[in-house]
């Protein structure tokens, strides 16, 4: 199944009589199939989102720019925007907060890139001042250069916590809903596993197979299981078959690919699939059998994997573990049920195989470090009270290794199947990337020798070096801004900070759809079917669920900086120890240490700027200036 190309949709469309049409007249003109239909609006739906095309009245399509908008609408005195007017109006609605001028008003964009919206006088008799705003553009300027536009929702007062969250989730276009018609196909998916099915399955429901997850989690992707044996270990990664359910090209599916990835925000959760689904038939929960994929490795006495196999299986999880709870019990001797001391023996098992597998990934130079994670501690009230660093053990460890031990199977099962598929690449830094962290390193006392290429080795070494140490964080920081993001690709290029050939994404199918995507190919390769994918398409997939990444990733690094400020406002004027974390052009970020909060500092307010030098990991101490929920900004000056 060809995919469509953006050049060839566009120049369909720009020699269309009425420069608009529907999806089904564009696949006529392009001479698609009825089946290829679904990718088509897939890659229209893309299209709108880059901005190369818009939607019109009656549903049909539109190429954006400036062929779009008449003379008479692009005034000669208007003023030229910050931005292009087609990415202005890619979306065509507007977060921002109304502010009263007069007998006027007018909205101020969050995005600062953006000119004012002006609006219709009779708008402004019934708005509040300052009220945070959806505003929806017109295709056009007004004549002193802004944009124009009537609100369509008023979210409330700017400002505060819960009208500022909601903000969030409409800035970034989040869907606070599942379609109509993807909740009736979930009406035709039944509860019970029908016997016909678990009949061609490898069944596991009587093995000691259990989850590991945080106190909050409800979705549960994996369950794990192991067995010693004369010749090492026998490993049982089990993944909740979100295959099965969802089908390709469904309702479901297609809003699943929409959305990329389920978004975590401190306290509520945009899932990728619907709640029944993601928390119930889907979820490994405990006592309930469940189907799953099931990864099989042998580890030797060493710790590396010398063979594995994939297969559908059925589960019946023995247990709902957390990880403080496996933390507190896995040295646990006595005072356990029957059922406890099973888990219990597994689990040392499991730690057992965890320190022979992370000993051999420090030998092939897997770069390793823990960045400190913030955790929101709230009140009864569901007030932010206090940010701390989330606190790792042995646990998470243990199922991230183990994980991307399963990853690692399954890319090069289907690396060696010789099919299009998709990966995680994660590519080497570039020379200037690493002739940067070689300087850095250097001001802090490593060495770090840069050819063409860098070993991780290296790099880990020095990681290594600075544990414990006060320059510890100054190191992480560093090696993390030389190195690339980590994208999905239908070229298994390898994974530079894993120190591996092949990696893919298999075991998360209910949060992320790159490996829902893996779960199909895999179920093809089982059955001896023909391929779900063309290369093309995957292609196409693939930078879909890289973009739909990112964002999930800004909101959640946004809520968190709107957690933050909010805390923030009642410290305003204290004083703190703090470590600088980057410093800029425009001024430095400084880390307040007690808070696990950072802010900036901006270089105007430090004397002789210029003369004076300051390096990642350097202790300061810093007053709090101001702390900005709306622009979920926190300003510091230094006091020493």
């Amino acid at each position: 199944m060809k995919v469509p190309k953006p050049k060839e949709i566009e120049r369909v469309l720009k020699n269309s009589k009425y420069k608009t049409m529907r999806s089904k007249d564009i696949s006529k003109h392009l001479g698609m199939t009825k089946e290829a239909r679904p990718i088509l609006k897939k890659v229209l739906r893309k299209m709108v989102s880059d901005g190369k095309l818009r939607r019109v009245d009656g549903g049909g399509f539109a190429v954006t720019g400036p062929q779009n908008i008449t003379k008479q609408e692009k005034p000669k005195t208007a003023t030229k925007p910050k931005a292009s007017l087609s990415e202005l109006l890619k979306e065509g609605k507007v977060l921002g907060k109304y502010v009263k001028t007069g007998k006027t008003g007018k909205v101020i964009p969050k995005d600062d890139k953006m000119p004012q919206i002006s609006l219709n006088h009779n708008e402004n008799r019934t708005l509040r001042n300052n009220s945070l705003v959806v505003a929806k553009l017109k295709n056009k300027l007004s004549h002193g250069g802004s944009l124009q536009g009537h609100i369509v929702d008023v979210l409330g007062k700017a400002g505060e916590l819960e009208v500022e969250k909601r903000g969030i989730l409409i800035e970034y276009d989040m869907p606070l809903s599942f379609p109509s018609k993807s909740l009736s196909e979930l009406e035709n998916i039944q509860d019970e596993i029908p016997a016909h099915e678990i009949k061609r399955r490898k069944d596991l429901r009587k093995e000691t197979i259990f989850t590991i997850d945080g106190e909050s989690a409800k979705d549960f992707d994996d369950a794990v299981g192991i067995y010693k044996n004369s010749s090492g270990f026998r490993l049982l990664v089990c993944i909740a078959d979100v295959a099965h359910y969802v089908k390709l090209g469904s309702d479901i599916d297609n809003e699943a690919l929409s959305r990329g990835t389920s978004v975590y925000m401190p306290d509520q959760v945009i899932p990728m699939l619907p709640n029944r689904l993601s928390d119930d038939l889907c979820s490994l929960v405990a006592d309930k059998d469940r189907l799953t994929k099931t990864v099989e490795m042998d580890f030797n006495k060493r710790g590396e994997m010398v063979d594995s196999r994939v297969y559908n299986s059925v589960i019946r999880s023995s247990a709902r573990l957390t990880y403080t709870w496996v933390s507190k019990n896995l040295n646990k001797k006595g005072g356990a049920s029957k059922g406890e001391r099973q888990v219990i023996s597994k689990l040392k098992i499991m730690s057992e195989l965890y320190e022979l597998i992370k000993a051999r990934r420090n030998e092939v130079g897997e770069l390793s470090f823990e960045l400190p994670e913030p955790d929101i501690i709230k009140d009864e009230l569901g007030r932010t009270v206090d940010i701390v660093r989330t606190e790792r053990n042995t646990a998470h460890c243990l199922i991230e290794e183990f994980m991307i031990a399963a990853n690692v199977a399954v890319a090069n099962f289907i690396n060696k199947a010789k099919v299009p598929s998709i990966y995680r690449v994660h590519e080497p830094p570039d020379q200037e990337s690493l002739n940067e962290l070689s300087e850095g390193l250097r001001k802090l006392g490593y060495i770090l020798i840069t050819g063409d290429q860098v070993d991780t080795i290296d790099i880990q070494r020095i990681i290594n070096k600075s544990s414990n140490k006060r320059n510890q964080l100054a190191v992480i920081l560093l090696v993390l801004r030389s190195l690339k993001r980590a994208v999905y690709s239908t070229r298994g290029s390898g994974h530079f900070g894993l120190a591996l050939k092949h990696y893919t994404h298999f075991t998360s199918p209910i949060r992320r759809y790159p490996d829902l995507i893996v779960h199909r190919i895999i179920n093809s390769l089982l059955k001896n079917q023909s391929q779900p994918y063309t290369e093309d398409t995957l292609e196409w997939m693939a930078d879909q669920s890289s973009k739909k990444e990112r964002v999930a990733d800004l909101v959640e690094r946004e809520s968190i900086s709107l957690e933050r400020a909010y805390l923030m406002k009642s410290y305003v004027g204290d004083e703190f120890d703090g470590i600088v974390i980057s410093v800029l052009p425009f001024g430095m970020f400084v880390e307040v240490e007690k808070l696990f909060v950072e802010g900036l500092v901006p270089k105007d307010t430090i004397q002789n700027w210029r003369k004076r030098w300051f390096d990642i990991g350097q202790k300061v101490k810093v007053r709090v200036v101001e702390a900005d929920v709306e622009k979920r900004r926190i300003t510091l000056n230094l006091t020493s």
